[in-house]
């Protein structure tokens, strides 16, 4: 399959300079929202009433922002044009930035038009759509200091070259405050009403529910140890942030700024409880086949793509060898997976959902490996099949979900060598997952589309069957934390702000958190502020309604400090003692949960019981670990639920016989809450017949990566400061590891990549990897094709089953995954998939 370039012809070239001619929409919207700013800044201009003095200043405001945010919109909507990947897929962080502009100023002009028209009605509410300004106005003064640095990257990036990351001289060159400048700058008015304001309105509810589970566990998470009182503070505080946005912006920047890795990994694994993880199956639907399966560490032998054998040795890094978890989904069953039924935990009686099915299906030529995301750090293969089951249903092929060890307790490479190892492993058992192996596609999204990559880049170094394709989902092609345009997203995107993003990075690459001092972070965030004052109050006024307007603010704003001082104080103090109120409230409402049978940790009913042999077995696996992986381990954050017993297959039995039920062991249940009949819970562990690791040296299986060693991890610091690890990330050698950031990988590794498929989204913060990656990959004349969605956020495949933009950005995945598959060409899709596609393309 070729890729896309038609920015290389010379009409393509033509076109592009035609399209930098024209008028910037942005400009346009600007131009009607000071319309009727002035139209309204006239109205209540005459006003006498203390509401009509408040709207006059806000869109006094208003008009001086817009007016203020034009110069920068002009520059950049000028040279966005030339960074695109071609005149087919406009797109960068430079347009995205101005995108989000754009979408600011639409708000603003819906809140002026409706007050332009209602204003004199009785049923006005004044005070809702006054907050609605005031909080628009100061998100567009936020994205005019944003434009400020992006016009400011401009300088240390070659415009003749497209490059949106700075070259490694440029980026020694570029101030080091500026990035600091950047992550200190105030973010609380994107996280308040203003809260995803950019992306479609379908997907606006399910990130205000993330928002207030956010800022509602973190005042559990740190007040509390135990998982149940977590939980039910979570539950107390989550109606205030429901209620209060600016309470929840304001909890919501303080969490993301202090808190450690560890606070990230607990949040995210909320979708691995027993309630979400049932909710979100019974949206996506049942399958037939959905098993967990441990690959025992073992080496074994592949025919490689000379004829020659390759052999294949099990993950090792920082730990040693280990197991390797996958889970199987197949909406139907097919031939060679009756295995998987016959391998039954002894003393479980069969219940209906272990019938096997009457009718097979044949067995599959295609199969899909997956590889979650989770920013490295977090998530399983069971988070994620609120969307895999619906792709094992329209791709009609099994689907392999790995299950990899997570960072910072088990950094780079020990993610990429399970990653590895478990493809190499399914290839040789393709069989027995219900294919042939004959096309075989990577997916991965986010943290996954990462590893696709990589093991794509590995299987061809190694000589061994390549995947047919790779299809890689808003992916970090770039580890190392460089500036670029839609990076600077991430201070305002409520999935991904910029504190996890770097902590995410950081954690990826083995490096303990780094910390400045609370008066350091004070002086930066001054610092940026002085700045954002100066350029404010050097503005002039235009108009005599603004001249108005500046010596009206000015005056309100010395009365208001004059009248207001003393109420300031008692404000203060009666803050103090609701806080402290509300402490004993919480207290007492932990107090009464606990007395309850439904929160008591003693109760003997569901999954609130963790049996001491459940304990003992735990305990036992955790020895050598930190914390549990999904090696055998739980991940950092999740309550140990009742273990649930795993059938052992020796391999020197045949398969299906009865001597293979004889073994059982116990490990920590994987309750998935699946519907249908045919849903099973079993997990089985099919180990190679082969030499197992005891018998081979911890050092001959080390993978040499060909590259600079991984960086030790030094013990944790407490997170009493604002994090700042920007420094290391710039100076450690092995964020440009060519398995850790493809980016940078060589051009002879990434010459042996199949096709890639690579999908982005307008106001991720990784769009710029994309873009980035595809251009150097057509460079080296590697096939790839980039498509990039709209208004949607990164992680959308997890909002599938609730918005119709995110299910249609899911289909358009799935049309991705099928042209690797089965090879048709974009002209002979099925209708359905471009119906869908449409929608949002």
């Amino acid at each position: 399959m070729e890729a896309r370039s038609g920015s290389e012809t010379s009409s393509g070239t033509a076109d592009q300079k035609d399209t930098e001619n024209l008028p910037c929409p942005v400009l346009m919207s600007i131009k009607t929202l000071r319309q009727l700013v002035i139209n309204n800044i006239e109205h209540y201009q005459k006003s006498k009433s203390s509401s009509g003095e408040k709207f006059f200043t806000v869109f006094c405001l208003i008009e001086q922002e817009s007016d203020a945010v034009r110069p920068a919109v002009e520059t950049l909507a000028a040279i966005a044009p030339r960074f695109d990947y071609d005149e087919l897929t406009p797109g960068n962080g430079y347009r995205s930035l101005i995108g989000v502009v754009d979408c600011c100023v639409e708000k603003l002009i819906q809140i002026s038009r409706y007050i332009a028209v209602n204003r004199d009605s009785l049923l006005f509410r004044a005070g809702h759509y006054l907050r609605e300004l005031e909080a628009y106005s100061k998100v567009l003064s936020q994205l005019r200091v944003l434009l400020s640095y992006g016009e400011k990257l401009l300088a240390y990036s070659e415009v003749d070259k497209c490059q949106l990351f700075p070259e490694k001289d440029q980026l020694e060159q570029m101030p080091q405050d500026i990035m600091l400048e950047v992550q200190a700058l105030d973010r609380e008015c994107f996280y308040g009403r203003c809260l995803g304001f950019q992306f479609c309105d379908s997907i606006w509810q399910s990130l205000q529910t993330v928002a207030v589970a956010l800022a509602s566990y973190s005042e559990g998470y740190h007040k509390h140890e135990g998982t149940f009182s977590r939980a039910a503070s979570s539950i107390f505080h989550g109606s205030r942030y429901l209620t209060n946005p600016e309470a929840r912006a304001k909890q919501i920047v303080n969490v993301t700024n202090k808190s450690d890795i560890k606070f990230c990994k607990a949040f995210w694994s909320i979708t691995e409880g027993d309630v979400i993880a049932e909710m979100c199956n019974l949206m996506a639907g049942s399958v037939a086949i959905n098993k967990l399966i441990q690959i025992q560490p073992h080496t074994f032998e592949l025919d490689g793509e000379d004829g020659e054998p390759v052999t294949i040795v099990p993950p090792c890094a920082h730990t040693g060898p280990g197991n390797v978890q996958i889970r199987l989904l197949s909406f139907v069953e097919r031939d060679g997976q009756g295995w998987l039924h016959d391998v039954s935990p002894q003393g479980k009686s069969k219940g209906k959902e272990e019938i096997p099915p009457k009718s097979v299906a044949p067995i599959s030529k295609g199969m899909l490996i997956h590889i979650h995301g989770g920013g490295f750090v977090a998530h399983t293969s069971k988070s994620h099949e609120i969307y895999l089951r619906s792709w094992a249903r329209d791709l009609g092929v099994p689907i392999v979900s790995i299950d990899y060890s997570l960072a910072p307790e088990q950094p780079f490479p020990r993610a990429f060598e399970e990653c590895f190892f478990a493809y190499a492993w399914a290839l040789k058992n393709a069989q027995f997952l219900g294919s042939t192996g004959e096309h075989i596609c990577l997916a991965g999204d986010s943290a996954g589309g990462n590893l696709s990559v990589a093991v794509a880049m590995r299987a061809a170094s190694y000589g061994i069957r390549a995947p047919d394709g790779v299809v890689a989902l808003y992916t970090p092609f770039n580890v190392h934390y460089q500036p670029s345009p839609s990076r600077m997203l991430s201070l305002l995107d409520p999935l991904l702000p910029i504190g996890i993003l770097i902590r995410c990075l950081a954690a990826y690459a083995g490096l303990e958190e780094e910390f400045i001092s609370q008066e350091v972070a004070n002086a930066i965030v001054q610092k940026a502020n002085d700045k954002f004052q100066v350029a404010t109050s050097g503005k002039s006024s235009r108009g005599s309604s603004v001249r108005s307007t500046d010596s009206c603010s000015s005056q309100d704003a010395h009365q208001s400090q004059n009248v207001d001082e003393k109420p300031k104080a008692s404000d203060a103090d009666a803050d103090s003692n609701t806080q402290s109120r509300s402490e004993e409230d919480e207290d007492a409402f932990l107090r009464t949960l606990e007395m309850t049978d439904a929160w008591s940790p003693d109760v003997d009913e569901g999954e609130l019981k963790l049996p001491d042999s459940g304990i003992g077995v735990a305990i036992s696996k955790m020895e050598k670990h930190e914390s549990v992986t999904p090696n055998g381990n739980v991940p950092h954050g999740e309550p140990l639920d009742e273990p649930e017993p795993i059938a052992v297959v020796d391999p020197s039995v045949p398969l299906g016989s009865p001597s293979q039920r004889s073994k059982v062991i116990h490990q920590p249940k994987d309750s998935d809450g699946m519907t249908g009949d045919q849903k099973s819970t079993t997990n089985a562990v099919l180990p190679d017949n082969n030499n197992m690791t005891p018998t081979l040296k911890r050092e001959s299986l080390t993978l040499d990566l060909g590259e600079e060693p991984v960086v030790k991890r030094g013990p944790e610091t407490p997170s009493a400061y604002v994090t700042s690890p920007i420094r290391r990330l710039r100076e450690v050698p092995i964020m440009k590891n060519s398995y850790m950031s493809p980016l940078f990988a060589t051009d002879e590794l990434l010459k042996g990549l199949p096709q890639v498929h690579i999908i982005g989204c307008t106001f991720d913060p990784l769009l710029d990897d994309s873009i980035m990656f595809a251009r150097r990959l057509r460079s080296l004349g590697c096939p790839v094709q980039l498509e990039i969605i709209d208004k949607l956020p990164h992680g959308f495949l997890l909002f599938s089953p609730v918005g119709k933009e995110s299910k249609a950005a899911s289909m358009v995945c799935v049309k991705h995954i099928m042209k690797v598959l089965y090879g048709f060409d974009a002209k002979e899709e099925d209708e359905e998939f471009s119906e869908l596609g449409s929608e949002i393309c």
